[in-house]
């Protein structure tokens, strides 16, 4: 068993405690499940950062904002060599976002959920004059039906708005990080970028790094999104994704409410049906078309296609068996039309000949 504090156990039972990475642990005194993170001392954690911290967890728990993992504890804990920070988060039933996207591909309605609910996220910590500063996949969990907490909020404001530098926060620097160890909310806005370019296309978006100065000249060479097949892409999603990596103050997002109102705006047009496109497909019904659209892949590659999700899908075979279900009626109210309209010109012409029969028997007969 490893033991954090003396009393914090990690359930996980990993071989040796990595350091930056959620664990679920159990609280022996409280007896209750939570969530726990180690950090090691390094120069660029500041002297005061537990107490200012702690300040930060208060404020925290305070925003009740649905989207943040509140902090219910931390401390220190000293080993034989190193002097190590632990932060004991609320417990949540879910994977990190890197696990979920690691192999496998989410569709554009997960996607977009998950990324409205971290700029909400974002949007009440800066409600209070507060910016994350060391936002990445690892720090966002996500449960079955795509809800999120966000873990790490208050840690780089408790280190004076510096970020800590600790292992995997390196590739999720932003250039003003980089450059002159500046956090604000182009930094978050960028690192949300990155997160996303990762997500949709399995790859970190600039070239390989393995220091500061490498990341840096490679984020200025920028993303060579001429090298990249984007077809087969939804290009509104890009476009988003572009608008959160780009430096330029004229061209990138100003503020929170203008990602929102792109994300609401992309969701309002991937959930409605192109009913004009399917209706001018004469040689083929409604469902075909759609099934089309998807070219029946499966729910995970559903993020590439433009405008349709498997609850249009369901929609759509719902109306195609009630079509079928009032053709059959039709066809069987107008056999039984038919079969009656049959009897009666029976019996009319029956009538007729019996009537000229009547009538020209006895003519012959007076002949």
């Amino acid at each position: 068993m490893i033991f954090i504090g003396n009393r914090y156990e990690i359930t996980d039972r990993p071989v040796y405690i990595e350091e930056n990475k959620l664990y679920n642990a159990y609280d022996s005194e409280k007896k209750i499940n939570v969530k726990i993170k180690i950090i090691e001392n390094n120069r660029y954690v500041s002297i005061d950062f537990i107490p200012n911290l702690i300040d930060e967890s208060m404020i925290i728990n305070d925003l009740k904002c649905p989207y943040i993992l509140n902090i219910v504890d931390v401390g220190v804990h000293r080993t034989v060599d190193n002097l190590l920070y632990y932060i004991v988060y609320e417990n949540f039933d879910g994977v990190s976002l890197s696990t979920l996207t690691r192999g496998a591909y989410l569709h554009l309605d997960a996607l977009i959920r998950i990324s409205t609910q971290v700029v909400k996220a974002l949007q009440a910590y800066k409600s209070i004059g507060k910016h994350h500063g060391s936002l990445k996949p690892d720090n966002i969990l996500v449960d079955e039906k795509y809800s999120i907490k966000i873990a790490d909020f208050g840690i780089t404001e408790a280190n004076r708005g510096t970020n800590i530098r600790c292992s995997g926060n390196l590739k999720y620097l932003s250039p003003s990080q980089l450059s002159i160890d500046f956090t604000d909310i182009k930094t978050d806005l960028y690192c949300l970028g990155v997160i996303l370019y990762e997500a949709v296309f399995k790859k970190f978006p600039f070239s390989e790094a393995h220091t500061e100065k490498q990341l840096m000249r490679a984020i200025d060479k920028g993303v060579m999104w001429s090298k990249i097949n984007t077809n087969d892409y939804n290009q509104d999603f890009i476009a988003i994704i572009k608008k959160l990596l780009e430096r330029n103050d004229n061209l990138c997002y100003k503020n929170y409410n203008e990602v929102l109102m792109s994300l609401s705006q992309f969701m309002y047009k991937t959930s409605k049906i192109n009913t004009s496109e399917i209706n001018s497909s004469v040689s083929k019904p409604q469902l075909e078309s759609i099934l089309d659209k998807t070219g029946r892949v499966s729910p995970e590659d559903f993020y590439k296609t433009n405008q349709i999700f498997l609850n249009d899908i369901d929609e759509e075979l719902l109306k195609e068996e009630r079509k079928s279900n009032k053709k059959e009626n039709t066809v069987t109210h107008s056999d039984d039309k038919s079969k009656k309209g049959n009897k009666v010109a029976i019996i009319i012409i029956f009538i007729i000949i019996i009537m000229i029969a009547a009538i020209v028997v006895p003519t012959i007969m007076i002949q």
